[in-house]
């Protein structure tokens, strides 16, 4: 079960890395609740890997700035994944999150970037 401390508040991040390393770390809570329900683990997994990436791709170049509204816009996300306790709201999250965070750092990336 994940602890609404699981995931505690923490700085808002400066850099996009940053903003990076802090969803990742709530989607992958949301994934291990996820993963809970044996008959959604091959589903589970598909949509982690596709959202890990889809995260990945939004972060873009990890060493620039992150504007603080941005940051804590992913911060309060973060947060609200830490309240989660049922796996199935989790699954559900685990395509949330990442629109969330895509959005909080301006937007998917054009591509070829």
């Amino acid at each position: 079960m994940v602890e609404s401390d699981a995931i505690p508040p923490g700085p808002i991040p400066a850099t996009r890395g940053a903003a990076l390393a802090t969803a990742l770390a709530a989607f992958d809570t949301l994934a291990e609740l996820g993963e809970t329900i044996e008959d959604e683990w091959s589903y589970v997994t598909a949509l982690a890997d596709a959202g890990r990436a889809r995260l990945r791709a939004a972060a873009g170049s990890v060493d620039e700035m992150l504007p603080a509204d941005r940051g804590a816009a992913i911060v309060a996300a973060c947060a609200e994944v830490a309240r989660i306790t049922d796996p199935h709201r989790a699954i559900d999250w685990l395509s949330t999150l990442p629109a969330i965070v895509e959005l909080s750092l301006g937007g998917a990336p054009a591509s070829g970037t």
